[in-house]
């Protein structure tokens, strides 16, 4: 597995942490970090394969990785913002002391978790950190995982399966996670929802008029077909709109995963929220309904 940690508010922190080598890690201090370099650090330090555990019963140490890091001594951390990439579900069932110490640090545990994992019991441990720390939690497969791509041709667009314009740069799950540019969280709900209905969420005041980050996980779990559609309206007498999900099963950025994010330009004013969801079954989902500011 690999671990981003990010330190806020003056210098960043990059932290990376293999899943052999929790009991020591280095801390690298930066003036600035962008999404170009989440693609190098990860691809130039990869886990070694031969260390790979021996069964699938092993779950991952993301619990304890996470606990060291708020213990270190080699820099200060209230205000992190981390970001995990997980490839094993952890076997810890209850994240209540973990959750307790990043909230004494006043930091957020982001996580994007492989769609296809190596294994660990508990599916949805990480997911929880995640939401009880005003985060993210992404179910996607091992090639979103990656900042961006560049579609050059027809014939890249085709192997990629997407059906979008050539020439461009395509953000996928770490380029459009709230790590860099817009990372404040200026809103942050959770709510449950199952079958089709409407809910009606807290107001979103916006300190200044200005660019927003909405981003939203539509599922809990590895997504499946269960998921129909959502339709986030945010709404006042002078202004108002709509984020809604692309059709279950077009070829578009998301499709394989449980997680979507678009800007938005708002207002400064007290806009109401209320979101419409579709599911095809009757299973409670928690949704992560987040919006992160750059100021």
């Amino acid at each position: 597995m690999w671990w981003w940690f990010k330190w806020l508010p003056k210098d960043n922190l990059d932290v990376r942490i293999s899943a052999y080598e929790s009991d020591s890690f280095e801390l690298t201090m930066s003036s600035e970090v962008v999404n170009s370099k989440v693609n190098s650090t990860i691809a130039n330090d990869l886990p070694n394969p031969n260390q790979g555990f021996e069964n699938s019963t092993t779950g991952s140490n993301a619990f304890d990785a996470i606990e060291k890091f708020f213990n270190n001594t080699q820099a200060p951390v209230c205000g992190s913002i981390i970001l995990i990439l997980l490839k094993r579900y952890p076997n810890e069932a209850d994240s209540s002391r973990l959750v307790s110490i990043i909230r004494s640090h006043h930091a957020i545990v982001h996580v994007i978790t492989s769609s296809t994992p190596s294994r660990g019991s508990q599916t949805k441990a990480m997911y929880s950190v995640a939401t009880r720390t005003n985060g993210m939690g992404a179910f996607e497969p091992d090639e979103h995982f990656w900042d961006y791509y560049y579609l050059k041709d027809i014939g890249d667009a085709f192997k990629k399966k997407k059906k979008l314009p050539t020439g461009i740069f395509i953000f996928q799950a770490v380029g459009w996670f709230p790590i860099s540019g817009t990372l404040y969280p200026v809103y942050a709900t959770t709510i449950q929802v199952s079958g089709k209905g409407k809910k009606t969420l807290p107001d979103f005041y916006p300190s200044i008029t200005g660019s927003y980050l909405i981003a939203i996980t539509y599922q809990d779990h590895v997504p499946d077909n269960s998921f129909r559609s959502f339709n986030l309206h945010f709404f006042n007498p002078g202004d108002s709109g709509n984020f809604k999900s692309y059709p279950h099963g077009s070829s578009d950025l998301w499709d394989d995963g449980n997680y979507i994010a678009q800007s938005f330009w708002f207002l400064n004013l007290d806009y109401k929220m209320t979101l419409d969801y579709n599911y095809s079954g009757h299973n409670v989902q928690n949704l992560q309904i987040r919006v992160y500011s750059s100021l």
